[in-house]
């Protein structure tokens, strides 16, 4: 249950602190007071967006905080406790909006996303207001709450499941047939690109050896003269410099001894000679690979030429060529598995079709079921709310074919008054029986979905006399088994609550202020004479003047 809930800055409150009992509550006050905001402010922890005109006049931000028993929810336990957040204590929401948009959501004080928050409260609080009246009024609604109702959902998945397997393999066939042509077009030509892709046999990294190759074959001559008399100067001839080298060596190797930097010059000589000599070796082995070969330039000019082509076809590098030949052959293979695939879909579509059918019938065989339960119990609401003579059917329209739904839409339908014939919801109710329909179908669902917590925002509007104090002896109903809070105009509603609360406007430092209290037994007499609109009486004032005194 929601056990405390307080907003500071928030809209009109400044900062407002509501210890909520358990059973029904009753929330009244001016038209105008500011009634609603405890709505707003719930539909927010919630996980309803935050945006930055809920922050009062005047203020950097709004914090808005709740707390929830979780003694019989082990569901949001379960929940919290996938997400790695604390729950043995109960769930504290705090959620904060400031203007500069950096707002924050706090579960049991550690932070979350909007998402999570979302995720975390699913069915903890259903929030009716009198907008739920006119989604009532829209067919689209009433076979998810028929179904509700019905308890069909794991019946419903498993043939959701099944239309969808089916509808794939319909697909699958249509694109067989609608693109048979188109598919062949489309084979021929990737059996061309791979084609083109494998007999090149293009390999990752030889462009480069091949440019290298280029170079030594254009430059063949001059390169071979080039290192001729390289070789020849370095060693060979003599006047080289490793001839020259050896006679400096001749000359003054045998003196080294006598002096220490004398012998290590000798030393240092001796290895550039070594070095020389490998030198001239590397050029003459170097010249013995460079070839002067017309032809084999025109090979090489020819296969850098292919790859351009490839490149110029199928991707910047020779690595996207290759990804695309590999992206090119599994198409072509599914696409091949697609073309000998035709007579398995069809007795792959039959079976399931068949699927489909035999959970489209027990899924509208329970439909059927829960609708005639649906329709006396919400008849007997509906007497209970003084519509004794209103009957309350659900209709079925037969599908030509399956849908992802089922095998059938349903359709409300009302009978206000007898002798009347039966027409579709939103043609037939006012806005008295849209609140007493609206809240009549969902005190049938109370008994299937037990939302712990049930939020009405004027609900029964439209209402009024004995008919609302048969709304308030209903939410009274409701209260001992769940938690109702109850948003609402009417003292015949309010008198039957278990706890009443009272939302007040006052002025504070200039600026308009909310304030929320629980009335005492005595105070609640007293609004409940307001709301009545009971005038109380004239009597003397000590200044001669005229005062009213309530009675």
């Amino acid at each position: 249950m929601l056990q405390e809930l307080r907003a500071q800055n928030f809209a009109l409150f400044h900062d407002v602190y509501v210890a909520f009992r358990p059973g029904f509550t009753a929330i009244t006050g001016e038209t105008g007071s500011g009634k609603s905001l405890l709505v707003n402010s719930l539909a927010l922890l919630l996980g309803r967006k935050a945006e930055a005109f809920w922050i009062r006049e005047g203020e950097r931000e709004a914090v808005v905080e709740c707390v929830f028993s979780l003694e019989d929810h082990q569901s949001i336990r379960k929940r919290l406790k996938e997400r790695g957040l604390p729950y043995d204590e109960g769930l504290f929401i705090r959620r904060i909006i400031c203007r500069d948009g950096r707002n924050r959501i706090y579960i049991n004080d550690s932070p979350v996303t909007l998402r999570c928050l979302q995720e975390v409260t699913q069915g903890i609080v259903e929030v009716l207001s009198q907008r739920e009246g006119l989604r009532l009024l829209k067919r689209s609604h009433h076979l998810p709450i028929l179904d509700a109702f019905a308890r069909v959902t794991p019946l419903r998945e498993e043939y959701q499941r099944a239309y969808r397997r089916y509808m794939d393999l319909v697909r699958q066939r249509e694109t067989l047939e609608k693109d048979q042509e188109e598919r062949l077009r489309r084979m021929d030509y990737l059996a061309f690109q791979i084609r083109d892709i494998q007999e090149a046999s293009p390999q990752i990294g030889e462009e480069e050896q091949l440019r290298e190759k280029r170079n030594w074959l254009r430059e063949g001559e001059r390169l071979r003269e080039a290192l001729s008399q390289a070789a020849l100067q370095l060693d060979g001839e003599e006047t080289s410099a490793t001839h020259v080298l050896r006679q400096v060596l001749s000359l003054i190797s045998p003196l080294g001894h006598l002096n220490d930097s004398l012998g290590a010059e000798v030393t240092r000589l001796k290895e550039i000679l070594l070095q020389l000599q490998e030198s001239a070796t590397v050029l003459q082995r170097l010249l013995s690979q460079v070839e002067v070969d017309p032809h084999e330039l025109a090979l090489v000019e020819e296969r850098l030429d292919l790859l351009h082509r490839l490149k110029s076809r199928y991707g910047a590098t020779i690595e996207d060529v290759l990804n695309y030949l590999k992206e090119a052959e599994e198409e072509y293979a599914r696409l091949e598995a697609l073309q000998a695939s035709g007579e398995e879909i069809e007795g792959a579509i039959r079976d399931a079709r068949g699927e489909v059918e035999e959970l489209g019938r027990r899924l509208s065989g329970k439909r059927r079921e829960g609708a005639r339960e649906m329709e006396k119990k919400v008849e007997a609401t509906l007497e209970r709310l003084l519509m004794k003579d209103c009957r309350f059917e659900v209709v079925f329209d037969e599908r030509e074919e399956p849908g992802l739904q089922g095998m059938e839409s349903v359709s409300f339908f009302i009978r206000p008054n007898v002798g009347e014939e039966a027409k579709p919801l939103n043609r037939v109710a006012s806005g008295g029986e849209l609140s007493r329909i609206t809240l009549a179908i969902h005190r049938v669902l109370s008994d299937i979905e037990g939302t712990p917590v049930l939020v009405l925002d004027e609900i029964d509007a439209g209402i009024g006399g004995v008919t609302a104090h048969r709304v308030g002896e209903l939410l009274a109903e409701l209260g001992n088994r769940y938690q109702v809070i109850c948003v609402t105009h009417l003292p015949q509603v309010a008198r039957h609550s278990h706890q009443q609360l009272v939302v007040e406007k006052t002025t504070m430092a200039g600026k308009t202020v909310t304030h929320i209290r629980e009335l005492a037994p005595s105070e609640r007499e007293e609004e409940l004479r307001r709301m009545i609109g009971e005038v109380p009486p004239m009597e003397e004032s000590g200044d001669g003047g005229d005062r009213r005194r309530a009675v």
